[in-house]
């Protein structure tokens, strides 16, 4: 009952215009399937905008070593987050803070991974665009940026992923 009222609250604030999507976990072989359209690597890192249980940077950190960063405003989501890092001794790979994706830095990340919503991306698009260093990557899944063209698409139980590649402020 507690975790229905928890996501009901989360659609709600969707709604409300107070978040960029409401919280559905993105499946593992999904996760898994987006790491590997971004060719995620050891040499990355990776940024998740609204990590929710933090499940997309643990597979990151665990199946290819990258160096992960996630934000989760929600407060119950990010302590769930912080248990299954801990839970999975992740902590040296994966670092998860209670904030706002548009207070985050990504000037360093050479990948972003979203599950928001078409409005959540086009919100975002702007701080993307300016932020993220020639080369990154950005992977979303099920909701493209309408004003891009994406560099590739497939698709995971019918479902589309997107991939953008962005060079200077542009995005292919």
């Amino acid at each position: 009952m507690v975790v229905q009222q928890l996501r009901l609250g989360l659609w709600m604030r969707y709604w409300a215009g107070l978040r960029l999507a409401p919280h559905v976990g993105t499946p593992s072989h999904v996760g898994k399937r987006m790491l590997q359209l971004a060719s995620v690597g050891p040499h990355d890192h990776v940024v998740d905008l609204g990590c929710g249980d933090g499940r997309l940077l643990i597979a990151a950190a665990k199946l290819y070593g990258a160096k992960c960063y996630g934000v989760e405003l929600d407060p119950q989501l990010f302590e769930e987050a912080q248990r299954a890092v801990a839970q999975e001794g992740m902590g040296h790979l994966i670092n998860i803070e209670r904030r706002d994706a548009f207070s985050v830095d990504l000037s360093k990340a050479s990948v972003v991974t979203l599950y928001l919503s078409v409005k959540g991306n086009s919100r975002l698009l702007p701080m993307l665009q300016q932020q993220l260093p020639s080369g990154a990557r950005v992977v979303s899944f099920c909701w493209p940026f309408e004003a891009l063209e994406p560099a590739r698409v497939t698709q995971v139980d019918g479902i589309n992923l997107y991939l953008y590649k962005f060079n200077g402020g542009n995005a292919s």
